[in-house]
Parts: structure tokens; C-alpha cells; sequence
């Protein structure tokens, strides 16, 4: 590979450079990526992420959807003020207000980590407004006791602890450091993807609400009021794809007991994938994701 190659496959917005960019004003306001028609699909980030997570899908989904990658509201470009602990309610109304403010009906919606929590729980509450929903190595998932043998849910208190340092200390290495565990393969956090985190937790005032929101998203008990158990899964009454890595922790077996859950729901585990599920081998995640809500599904059980 030439080193002009090697400069392209590590670059986002050479890949994005077909793509809007731009702030919606509605009841909140929320930076969007945007590329593509057709039917819409949005695509949420996990926690302390932004509309970046997703440089390596856009493009591809774009070309048989309408895409927008959001920021939620307490990350990246979108507003910062207005923090309430439980956080869930307020990016679900958030995903409404993008919703009303777009002139849109209904979407399809993909959500990773907290973007796929986020996710589960606008299906719950909106389901008139949802097409499909893939939700992508999900967070708030209480696990039946039994469901998953020899299953032992993380103590997130050190996770949240080393978040917490990483913010207070943003520098580049911790910064990269933060981004490699979210990945199987370490090297294909590229100096781009640590730059634009940089940047946005080197901002004073995202930086000072993702510090609240890290300290109640993680073991907090206001967040945990919108958890999601079988019987609250059992609810969901779209076409649901369950997709994780096979490297993710939890591990698979709960991303299946997860799917099981969901009335008619599919599962798809990624070989050497970690949580940033969307990101690592995303060609297979941009091939499964788009068999799947375009109805050619190539998923397996």
C-alpha cells in the first residue's frame, strides 16, 4: 500500500467530503452528518462519542439512505447546557425534536453503546415514528439472573473512575489510550480519531458537562430508572437486528440473550470485533446493516 494510500484509509473527512455538515435548531440543538436519499436513517454514538463514530458508514449507507449522524446533546458540537442526570429521556426527546424539526415521520435507527440504550427506548416509547432499529453492542441491558451461565455484570466503578481521569487529563496519549480499548485491532485508531476527541475534550464546556455525564451514566442510579430487561424487550415491535463483536464485552451470549428477548429480532456477532462494533470491520457492519434494512438480510443466528 503506498503511503498516499495509507493516508486515505485512515482519513474521515476524506470520506465525508460529499457530506453536509450543519446545526439543527429545534428544542435542542444538534449538529448533524448528513449524506444520501431515501428512506432516513439515523445513527446515534455511544458515550462521549459524536457523529465521527460513524466516518466509516456514512458514506456507504448513504448511497441507498438518507443518513444523518447526530451529536447528542452533551457531546461534540451539539448544545451543553441543560444536563439532567437520567439522561435517557432527554436524548430520546432529543431524536423526536431532530425528528419534527427534519420534517421526518419515521426513520430507521441504528444505535451503538448509549446510542443503541437511547435507541431501545425511543422503539418503546415511539414506535409510530420508527421504520427498523439495529442496535449496535447496546448498553442498559439487565441480564436475567441464569440467562447467560457464568455471566458477572461490570463493576463499573474503575471504568468510570479511569473516564473520569482521561477528561480531567485530555491529553493526546490518554485520549488514545481511551479509544483503543473500545477496539480489538489498537492500530486502527488512527492520529485522526484521536485528534477530533481531542479536540472536542479539550473544549471547556464539553468537557466540564461530559465530566456530569460520565460520573451518573456510569453506576449511576438516575440512568438506571431506563434500564431494559426480557419482559421490557419483549415490547418492541419493529424489525430489530442485534449486532455485536465478537470481542465485546459483555460477550455475545448476552448480545443473544438480548435478541431472544426481541419479538422476531436477528443476531450478528463480528469476528475480531470489540465494542466500537460499528467501526472495526465496518464493511462487514455496512454489509449486514444494509442487507438487513433493506431486506435482502444476510444476517445469521
Amino acid at each position: 500500500m503506498s503511503g498516499q494510500d495509507k493516508a486515505y484509509a485512515g482519513s474521515y473527512w476524506v470520506d465525508l467530503i460529499q457530506a453536509q455538515v450543519y446545526k439543527l435548531r429545534g428544542r435542542f440543538v444538534t449538529r448533524v452528518v448528513e449524506a444520501g436519499e431515501g428512506e432516513p436513517l439515523l445513527l446515534l454514538h455511544g458515550t462521549g462519542g459524536h457523529a465521527e463514530n460513524y466516518a466509516r458508514n456514512i458514506m456507504p449507507l448513504s448511497k441507498h439512505f438518507r443518513v444523518f449522524a447526530l451529536d447528542f446533546v452533551w457531546h461534540g458540537r451539539s448544545q451543553t447546557t441543560g444536563f439532567q442526570p437520567e439522561i435517557i429521556p432527554v436524548l430520546v426527546d432529543q431524536l423526536v425534536d431532530v425528528l419534527d424539526t427534519l420534517g421526518i415521520d419515521r426513520a430507521h435507527i441504528a444505535g451503538q453503546s448509549l446510542g443503541g440504550w437511547v435507541a431501545t427506548r425511543f422503539a418503546l416509547g415511539h414506535a409510530n415514528r420508527l421504520r427498523k432499529l439495529v442496535l449496535t453492542t447496546p448498553m442498559g441491558y439487565k441480564v436475567e439472573p441464569g440467562a447467560v451461565p457464568g455471566f458477572v455484570e461490570q463493576d463499573v466503578t474503575r471504568l468510570r473512575e479511569s473516564s473520569l481521569e482521561i477528561l480531567r487529563n485530555p491529553t493526546w496519549d490518554n485520549i488514545r489510550a481511551r479509544l483503543e480499548r473500545i477496539v480489538n485491532d489498537k492500530s486502527l485508531i488512527t492520529d485522526e480519531a484521536v485528534a477530533v476527541r481531542h479536540a472536542f475534550y479539550n473544549d471547556p464546556a464539553v468537557n466540564a458537562v461530559q465530566q456530569e455525564l460520565m460520573t451518573h451514566y456510569m453506576g449511576g442510579e438516575a440512568p438506571k430508572k431506563h434500564a431494559y430487561d426480557d419482559a421490557t424487550l419483549a415490547k418492541i415491535a419493529v424489525p430489530t437486528l442485534v449486532y455485536w463483536g465478537d470481542k465485546n464485552n459483555p460477550p455475545p451470549p448476552v448480545g443473544q440473550a438480548l435478541a431472544r428477548a426481541i419479538p422476531g429480532a436477528k443476531f450478528f456477532s463480528a469476528p475480531e470485533t470489540g465494542h466500537w462494533a460499528q467501526f472495526e470491520n465496518h464493511e462487514i457492519y455496512n454489509r449486514e446493516v444494509l442487507a438487513f434494512l433493506r431486506g435482502t438480510d444476510g444476517t445469521k443466528g
